[in-house]
């Protein structure tokens, strides 16, 4: 009988060659299958990496353009700016300089012709006319602005002849006139 249990118990045990073939398999087979997931593994990091990679690239791409188009608006608004002041800058002298042209000019005119009345005034107060006219504003101060105004109550009659005011005495026998232009 214990011959016989032995033998059973041998026949359930595996042979050494056997054992050590079948652990060497195992092995081979569990590294195979370790390095094909490894590999796997591996391979889907390398697929992940390429693809943030070229997204990134993507990325670095569109901030340049979006850079050279910030700096490209920049520089135009700076072109336009810096064009509407230089023409602004030559504008004002420009219009100072022609204000001043306009000024001088009324101005010189408006002098001449202040020089000019002053001068003619200065020459007819001179005529024998012009020393009359002085005796009689020094004799009275109201003669010359009664003479101007031709008044009604001081024996004077205002008529219109040839589009113009004159200023007549008033003559009883209304043979003689005499008279002036009104100013």
């Amino acid at each position: 009988d214990e011959e016989a249990r032995d033998t059973a118990i041998a026949a359930r045990l595996v042979d050494p060659a056997v054992l050590a073939a079948r652990a060497e398999a195992g092995a081979r087979h569990g590294a195979a299958d370790g390095l094909a997931g490894a590999g796997e593994t591996l391979r889907r990091r390398i697929d992940a990496d390429t693809a943030a990679h070229a997204a990134l690239n993507d990325r670095l791409a569109a901030d340049a353009a979006d850079r050279r188009a910030h700096e490209l608006r920049r520089r135009r608004w700076d072109r336009w700016w810096n064009g509407a002041l230089a023409g602004f800058a030559l504008l004002v002298p420009v219009a100072l300089g022609y204000g001043y042209h306009l000024g001088n000019g009324a101005g010189e005119a408006s002098g001449y012709a202040r020089a000019r009345d002053e001068v003619a005034a200065a020459s007819w107060a001179n005529t024998v006319n012009g020393k009359l006219a002085r005796r009689i504003d020094q004799a009275s101060e109201q003669t010359i602005p009664a003479i101007a105004a031709c008044p009604k109550d001081h024996g004077w009659k205002r008529e219109k002849r040839d589009g113009a005011y004159w200023c007549f005495g008033a003559n009883p026998d209304a043979k003689t006139y005499s008279g002036w232009l009104l100013p």
